[in-house]
């Protein structure tokens, strides 16, 4: 997929508590889509973070974040009604659950193959890592992470190639960095 010239939304993680993490979407539309809680909290870097930095630097258009910026809500999202009634909340919740499950049939499978790219990418940054307990984790991962690899079409492992996986690792480090610093209630933002 070629990256859009514009950004089609910006995303926003919220460190919401000690273990806790919100991601919110504001797209340019003005809409705002939002997950809170979100799952899979990481000291290092949330989930959902992962998958926004796979998606967008492999191009996975139908996964999470694609469908976003589409307007869906990739099953998990729900539309923030700013100074509307309960009742319009509600309305505008179904509208977009409805839009969602219309979206990108073709591109079904771009969930799982964000799954595994994340899992794959982010094992291979832990392993690369200068902190041991980092590595020590990776290594915990690199069975599973080559069993993926191994699973996958030759025309799907070819993306992992020695230069992409090192910007990723290079991208891992930077928004991790980021992450890490924040205090509850901070929140850093990305453009899609």
């Amino acid at each position: 997929m070629a990256r859009q010239a514009h950004t089609s939304m910006i995303v926003s993680f919220l460190r919401a508590g000690n273990r806790r993490y919100a991601v919110r979407a504001s797209l340019r539309d003005g809409r705002i889509l939002e997950m809170d809680p979100a799952p899979g909290f990481d000291p290092w870097m949330p989930h959902d973070l992962q998958h926004f930095l796979v998606e967008k630097h492999l191009g996975i258009a139908g996964a999470v974040f694609g469908r976003l910026a589409a307007g869906g809500t990739a099953g998990t999202f729900h539309a923030v009604a700013q100074g509307s009634s309960p009742r319009d909340a509600s309305r505008l919740r179904r509208r977009h659950a409805a839009k969602d499950a219309r979206l990108m049939p073709e591109l079904g499978e771009d969930y799982a193959r964000s799954e595994r790219a994340t899992y794959v990418c982010w094992q291979d940054w832990l392993q690369h890592a200068d902190d041991p307990a980092l590595q020590a984790r990776g290594a915990e991962m690199a069975q599973a992470a080559r069993s993926l690899l191994n699973g996958m079409s030759s025309a799907e492992r070819a993306i992992y190639t020695p230069a992409r996986c090192a910007a990723i690792r290079q991208e891992f480090a930077r928004l991790s960095e980021r992450w890490v610093a924040l205090a509850v209630g901070e929140s850093l933002s990305e453009p899609w």
